[in-house]
């Protein structure tokens, strides 16, 4: 039994640290705040028991003594438990007070360190919180610790003289009140203040202000919680640093519905471009038992998916061959993915389609006598058959191998998907099935997904979407993610 305390980061699931990746899909149980990211939540296993124990005010929440019991109770069934909190569990998030109870009874507690908003909040909005001639120190202080009672461990007088940064965690609801309590002590009115409402994520807000007009411009601009204070010069530099040209999808919350195995890359390109990623898988390959042609007497081998790739190769390989059984035929494929996954096995394509679809092999292969020629196709089953109908047509023997098929996740289901579509402002169709997918789930109530922007890969998809009654808003021009971003960036 062991209990581990990881910080999830500030909001970003991109900021939360590798060891803590490699971790959380190993644990029994995983008990969360508030505010942790789904995707973060989603590097759990199958099966692994999720327990919410988040503290929202004006609701019911479980104490803390509660949640100390619930983590040794975890623990003492012999499960390996995830207890993760936002940002870093030692910063104003009782993990201190947690590992300690748990070693007394005598549980394993290892702590996993996060980024915490108190540094990621200013850095998000252009703030470093020391800064040569400015901030040889900082200093974090919870605004939990009301400034408006007389007794507490804050020494407002020296918060009031320090000359470093001061940021303040929690300080929604008390913006006016810390402006108010600092003056009081010397301060002077003119210092720079940051206020920063939902650090690092794509809804980020930052107000630049001074500390006697700080209560004033928080309300003023509605600002709520969650939110970062930051109080001292270095507060001043926010405009010069903060910038969002290198980001042309910052502010949107983008669903990919690609399969789990293709999601990491294509999450992190998006991430990439500032968007906030959320990942729903709504299809995973499963491979299909089948047969090897005789390769001898093929003339050509045409690759149209990158997941069929592996899945051939390897039969090649568990046969007692290797690539130099297909050294008698061309190779063709579609896409750079495919053509990549096939560098993998040291193969390197004859041609890749120019146009990422079974089209774009017909056109490579426009002029050429197909007749009598022997076509070797691995495929998924129930894909289209449009490759396989023209090839016939020109004359070619084509034998297609179906490798794999797509089917929906076991995992997947209505309620959770739905939960994703609540948060995303764009959802990514990479595929006919994907599309297929999402409405079974949703028991074919399309008005769920309208209302956002619904993107798709390419044309098949695009027509897919169509005949299911939530057409594209987008269609890439580029059949991949880069494609997909570029063609966001002028939504």
């Amino acid at each position: 039994m062991k209990v581990y305390l990881i910080g999830a980061g500030p909001g970003d699931p991109g900021l939360i640290t590798l060891k803590a990746v490699r971790t959380i899909p190993a644990c029994d149980a995983v008990v969360y705040d508030d505010l942790i990211p789904r995707e973060i939540l989603g590097l759990a296993r199958a099966g692994a028991r999720k327990i919410y124990v988040g503290k929202r005010a004006g609701r019911k929440y479980m104490k803390q003594p509660e949640i100390n019991e619930l983590l040794l109770g975890l623990a003492r069934e012999g499960l390996t438990v995830a207890r993760l909190k936002g940002g870093d569990p030692c910063i104003f998030g009782r993990g201190g007070e947690e590992a300690l109870f748990l070693k007394e009874h005598g549980v394993s507690v290892e702590i996993i360190p996060g980024i915490t908003s108190a540094i990621a909040g200013p850095v998000s909005a252009g703030i470093p919180p020391t800064h040569r001639g400015m901030a040889a120190s900082v200093r974090f202080v919870t605004a939990h610790e009301d400034p408006g009672k007389g007794s507490g461990f804050l020494d407002w007088g020296l918060l009031a003289r320090d000359t470093g940064t001061l940021v303040f965690l929690m300080g929604a609801s008390r913006i006016g009140s810390i402006a108010e309590k600092l003056m009081g002590e010397g301060m002077r009115g003119d210092m720079p203040c940051a206020l920063v409402q939902d650090a690092t994520l794509p809804t980020q807000r930052q107000v630049i202000t001074t500390l006697e007009r700080m209560g004033e411009e928080g309300e003023a601009h509605g600002i709520g919680s969650p939110c970062i204070v930051v109080v001292g010069e270095v507060a001043s530099l926010s405009t010069a640093l903060f910038s969002q040209k290198d980001q042309p999808l910052k502010g949107r919350t983008v669903l990919l519905t690609r399969p789990a195995h293709l999601a990491s890359e294509s999450a992190s390109l998006f991430a990439r471009a500032g968007a906030t990623v959320s990942l729903y898988p709504l299809l995973e390959i499963a491979p299909l038992p089948f047969d090897l042609p005789d390769l001898a007497t093929v003339d050509m081998t045409i690759f149209t998916s990158q997941n069929a790739v592996p899945l051939f190769m390897d039969k090649l390989l568990a046969s007692g061959l290797d690539a130099r059984a297909l050294a008698g035929g061309e190779i063709f494929c579609i896409g750079p993915k495919t053509k990549d996954a096939l560098l993998g096995y040291g193969i390197r394509a004859d041609g890749m389609a120019s146009e990422f679809r079974a089209e774009g092999i017909m056109d490579m292969l426009k002029g050429r006598d197909l007749a009598g020629k022997r076509v070797c196709l691995p495929r998924a089953k129930g894909a289209r058959t449009y490759l396989a109908d023209a090839l016939k047509d020109k004359g070619a023997v084509v034998e297609e191998i179906f490798v794999y098929e797509t089917v929906l996740p076991g995992e997947a289901n209505g309620e959770d998907f739905l939960a994703c579509l609540e948060g995303a402002d764009t959802v990514v169709f990479t595929s006919p099935s994907g599309v297929r997918h999402a409405l079974m789930l949703l028991n074919g109530a399309t008005e769920h997904l309208k209302g956002r922007t619904l993107v798709a890969i390419g044309p098949v998809t695009a027509a897919a979407m169509e005949r299911s009654g939530v057409p594209a808003n987008l269609t890439a021009e580029e059949y991949t993610d880069a494609g997909i971003i570029e063609k966001l960036k002028g939504a």
